[in-house]
């Protein structure tokens, strides 16, 4: 092992029991191409591309995959149609379920505003929170739904009867 003040390096003998077949210039092998065979590496070992394509996936932004951009655009949609505006967080979570089923979105769920892992707030407000999302009640029926992974953003909103938009509560 080298060390240095910025980085660890690790060496590892080279494994010198690879036997690579290769044909001649002229000739191709059953397959159509060379055929390289190693022994496995050391137990335990990942190889570099590995080790590199987790950095690679940590760095990089989220995205979803497209159809999960359309089903969260239907359910969107479906949500600005409620009408008239939810007047309790119980009212809210049953809106939100059924805009859910308009988008097509049967298989998704909401959890109750009485299970377990509801967090509650002295303001009277609830916080929901779903795989990567959270939904925020007030307790005048307005909602807010925002993406729990960075930055954060807000995905829909929607105010209650007294008109008051959800207050974002200390989580």
């Amino acid at each position: 092992m080298n060390l240095n003040s910025d980085m660890v390096t690790l060496q590892f003998p080279v494994n010198r029991s690879c036997h690579v077949a290769t044909a001649k210039p002229d000739e191709t092998t059953a397959t159509g191409s060379d055929t390289n065979r190693c022994a496995p590496p050391p137990a335990g070992l990942k190889p570099a591309s590995a080790a590199r394509r987790h950095t690679d996936t940590a760095v990089r932004r989220l995205t979803r995959r497209p159809e999960t951009t359309k089903r969260l655009g239907r359910l969107r949609r479906e949500l600005a149609k409620i009408r008239p505006t939810p007047s309790d967080p119980q009212e809210a979570r049953e809106e939100i379920i059924k805009a859910m089923a308009r988008a097509g979105l049967d298989d998704w769920t909401v959890p109750e505003l009485s299970d377990a892992s509801t967090v509650r707030h002295a303001d009277g407000s609830a916080r929901i929170t779903l795989l990567a999302h959270a939904i925020i009640f007030s307790p005048a029926g307005a909602f807010r739904i925002v993406e729990l992974h960075p930055p954060g953003r807000t995905y829909f909103e929607m105010g209650g009867q007294d008109g008051h938009a959800p207050i974002q509560p200390d989580c």
